[in-house]
């Protein structure tokens, strides 16, 4: 028996009655053979969720595939289009009854089971053809979709989930003319805002994903490196109760100790802690790539002006990568393990469309952060924070975002575990103790 049957036993059963409930019949079909020209082969059968005519993210990616189309009328696609809310729960039907399309979407989240399942391919061998689109992807876009030292997903769009957004003009009254390089100078950067009475950073993390997703998956990472995440996920050895993770939420603890957060951080959420910043009344807060757009349109223009980005400094004697975010995007194309071998060129150059540093371009154009790294970027007219964002991934590593990569269940339990920690309800140990036996219990 496959490794994980389990799980597709259940999920089929699950993903069958939830189509039931949302109707098979709310996919909207489409096929680029019609506009293309006769030819023998045999058409690649795509399903994906990039709807040109709907609201909504993706539209970088229908755009590039109707360009595809038009530019290679000797490929055939056979396109179905899901809504965004029905996709998942198709797709997981489809892989529980092995009737996969060609290429299709999947999470990082998905790829360890669709892997022990025996449902996709490596897509090294579709890279390695083409070093110039390998190496072109930013460093560690891909990697939250390996298994075992093999990729199994290309990602074309996402971005990073932890910056600093901080205000440079209060910075420097704090005393220093750039951001701080270490973390024992953005101690003393935090101390010295708040005996100028300002909040160092502000924190809404009332609906509690905030410090997961944008303080602890990078932190973690500091402290375990990515190689203890993985072995995490696979349930091969590492326990949130090792010590270098425990630190991890310790130092965590201590900006909390030392007032670098408001102290109602656990009642506002992440637009309350903007307005906080808008004010002047904190000097940073920390998000995702997502809230550039937010500053830039909800901010007042003096606050938008003074608004430059880091990441957390390195942190002396950790062991993991000290430049790391956690960044990367929702979704990645697979590829069918049982696909017809003759169609893989062309899916190579379908896929190495959609994401390659010419993509990039395009998808910046939407606003979304692309997983290739970008030429020539001050020809292009982008908006000063998109810029900015940018340019600091230029020198960063993607590492795990840990709630996209764990169940959702395990991530409520670290969710509530770091609220209550960091109001100094209970201990890092505690928490850790907490979160391992969520762990045990779904393992």
């Amino acid at each position: 028996m496959k490794k994980g049957l389990k799980r597709w036993t259940s999920m089929l059963l699950i993903s069958c009655m939830a189509l039931v409930v949302a109707g098979c019949g709310s996919s909207q079909s489409s096929s680029g053979s019609g506009e293309q020209a006769e030819g023998k082969k045999e058409p690649i059968k795509f399903m994906h969720m990039f709807d040109k005519n709907a609201e909504g993210g993706g539209l970088h990616q229908a755009e590039l595939l109707d360009t595809f189309i038009t530019e290679n009328p000797d490929i055939k696609l056979d396109q179905e289009v899901q809504s965004h809310d029905n996709y998942e729960t198709k797709i997981k039907t489809l892989a529980a009854a092995n009737e996969l399309p060609d290429v299709f979407l999947i999470k990082s989240s998905m790829v360890t089971t669709f892997v022990e399942n025996g449902l996709v391919m490596s897509v090294d061998e579709l890279l390695d053809k083409d070093a110039d689109w390998k190496n072109g992807f930013v460093d560690g876009a891909l990697d939250t979709y390996q298994v075992d030292g093999k990729t199994y997903g290309i990602q074309f769009s996402g971005g990073p989930t932890h910056a600093i957004y901080y205000n440079k003009d209060l910075v420097a009254q704090a005393g220093f003319n750039e951001f701080p390089k270490t973390w024992d100078d953005f101690l003393k950067l935090i101390d010295n805002l708040k005996a100028k009475d300002i909040t160092p950073i502000a924190f809404g993390n009332k609906g509690k994903w905030l410090a997961n997703s944008s303080y602890m998956s990078t932190l973690g990472d500091r402290f375990t490196g990515t190689e203890w995440f993985n072995k995490l996920v696979n349930n091969q050895g590492s326990k949130f109760t090792d010590p270098e993770f425990v630190q991890a939420l310790t130092l965590f603890q201590d900006l909390a100790k030392r007032g670098a957060f408001n102290s109602d951080m656990n009642s506002i959420d992440n637009n309350q802690m903007k307005t906080l910043y808008y004010n002047g009344k904190a000097a940073m807060f920390i998000e995702g790539a997502w809230a550039s757009n937010a500053v830039e349109t909800g901010g007042p223009k003096e606050i938008l002006d003074k608004t430059e980005l880091a990441i957390f400094p390195a942190i002396d004697g950790a062991k993991g990568e000290q430049n790391g975010v956690s960044g990367g995007g929702g979704w990645a194309y697979a590829v069918n393990v049982n696909i017809d071998k003759a169609k893989l060129d062309d899916v190579a150059k379908m896929l190495k469309f959609l994401s390659d540093k010419d993509a990039a371009k395009v998808i910046l154009k939407y606003g979304d952060i692309p997983s290739s790294k970008v030429e020539n970027m001050d020809e292009l007219n982008l908006s000063p924070m998109t810029k900015k964002m940018v340019k600091m991934l230029e020198t960063t590593k993607y590492v795990p975002i840990y709630d996209s990569r764990l169940s959702p269940g395990l991530t409520e339990s670290m969710n509530a575990a770091m609220q209550d920690m960091l109001i100094g309800q209970i201990t890092p140990e505690k928490a850790a103790e907490v979160m391992q036996k969520e762990f045990d219990n779904e393992m």
